[in-house]
């Protein structure tokens, strides 16, 4: 089981967004799990959605850790099951949020291409250093190419390895949101752009895990 966790401080990253759609991409090769530990419960929300399509995508699925720790219950998954997990976190870097990073393989930070989102994600990482654990970063939701490129110049100043490949900003999104469904599922043009970007994505994420 490979374990990855979204981690940042700061609200509107689009960790929950990210947390789903790579969990539905990496179900097509794979089992995913999806575990949701925003009080907010947009990705149980997501979810619940998704089992009123017909038929039912048999993945990712959702797994309720409620009764027990997630460090038990990474724990229990790692022994008897194989596939990718997925832990989607609350905008915060506090004792919930470092016990998914201690236990995650890899921890992905969404970084919008904006002033506020760029100075707020030293913090995140300083803690994710101090916790001695692996992160990448992901200009996520950029409007402009351009935008992401000045983001990444910016991000490059950490020691921390940041996707080349940006997502960006599509409607398509929120349209997959409303549906329970992954944007790979959903029909037109936008939706296969923003699947194939998403795939370069989580190609260049999988390859910085095994790079341990």
């Amino acid at each position: 089981m490979h374990i990855y966790a979204l981690i940042s401080q700061k609200g509107g990253t689009g960790k929950s967004t990210l947390a789903r759609q790579f969990a539905v991409l990496a179900g097509e090769a794979e089992p995913s799990l999806l575990i949701d530990r925003d009080p907010q419960r947009t990705t149980t929300k997501w979810w619940a959605r998704r089992q009123d399509l017909a038929p039912v995508p048999e993945r990712p699925d959702l797994v309720d850790v409620d009764g027990t720790s997630l460090t038990a219950a990474a724990a229990a998954l790692r022994r008897k099951s194989a596939g990718t997990l997925f832990i989607d976190t609350r905008p915060a870097v506090e004792e919930p949020e470092a016990e998914a990073a201690r236990i995650a393989d890899l921890v992905i930070v969404p970084v919008r291409p904006s002033p506020d989102d760029l100075e707020a994600v030293g913090e995140t990482l300083k803690i994710l250093r101090r916790l001695d654990k692996r992160a990448v970063l992901i200009v996520n939701a950029a409007k402009t190419a351009s935008r992401a490129t000045s983001a990444r110049a910016a991000l490059s100043r950490y020691p921390v390895p940041v996707c080349p490949i940006h997502v960006a900003d599509r409607t398509v999104y929120l349209d997959a949101s409303l549906e329970g469904r992954g944007v790979g599922e959903m029909r037109g043009a936008a939706a296969r752009e923003a699947w194939d970007e998403l795939r370069q994505v989580w190609t260049w994420i999988q390859e910085m895990k095994h790079e341990q």
